[in-house]
């Protein structure tokens, strides 16, 4: 009897340790290719961003013109960031929403090939609008400012993949939902509400001391 409850304790115990090992076997796997995404994200080579692009610590925004709550997380890093030289802002934007997304996306990246400073100008008009905008009102916009639409839509096709490698990535990161950012070395999803500004600035400031960004 007492033999058989040794066996059975010890089956159970191997089990257990088996179970374990594989937990963080799997948690270090998934951490490490968040890492790996992470740092990714961080190259700003041909990435539309707002700032100093040469400052020392950087701020990934992941976004999608057709979330709600995109518009209210750009004004709320901007403001937290108040045109600090050390702070470059990358613009990731990806779809999770409906083709109309990809489309507005495409559109907006696609107007700097005409007239350089447009993508960052419509960027600001599209998340300073009061709801979320239909890609007939970024066409209309960007006729505002000159862009032949047309030529836009056409140069826009080359855009597209990167911003699916954008929405691949955040996946790969762990973010399931936008909007979402990488302050310095880590990633932040809002849960339930927006942080408030000295929230967010104390996550910045956290990040540069990590960092050692003086």
């Amino acid at each position: 009897m007492k033999k058989g409850l040794f066996i059975f304790l010890r089956v159970i115990f191997v089990i257990g340790a088996m179970l374990v090992t594989t937990y963080f076997g799997f948690k270090f796997y998934y951490q490490a290719q968040s890492d790996r995404a992470i740092q990714k994200s961080l190259i700003a080579e041909n990435i539309s961003f707002i700032g100093n692009k040469d400052a020392p610590f950087t701020i990934v925004e992941f976004f999608d013109y057709r979330c709600p709550h995109c518009s209210a997380m750009s004004k709320l890093v901007d403001e937290a960031v108040n045109n600090d030289p050390q702070i470059k802002i990358l613009l990731r934007p990806v779809v999770l929403s409906d083709e109309e997304s990809l489309k507005i996306s495409a559109l907006v990246l696609a107007a700097d090939m005409q007239k350089q400073g447009s993508t960052l100008s419509l960027h600001k008009e599209i998340m300073a609008l009061p709801s979320v905008p239909s890609y007939d009102t970024v066409k209309a916009m960007a006729e505002l400012k000159n862009i032949n639409v047309e030529q836009a839509e056409k140069d826009g096709e080359v855009f597209k993949s990167q911003i699916t490698k954008n929405t691949s990535l955040i996946k790969e990161i762990g973010f399931y939902a936008v909007p979402s950012l990488v302050i310095g070395d880590k990633g932040f999803v809002p849960q339930g509400q927006m942080p408030g500004i000295n929230e967010l600035r104390l996550m910045i400031l956290d990040a540069k001391k990590r960092l050692n960004v003086q």
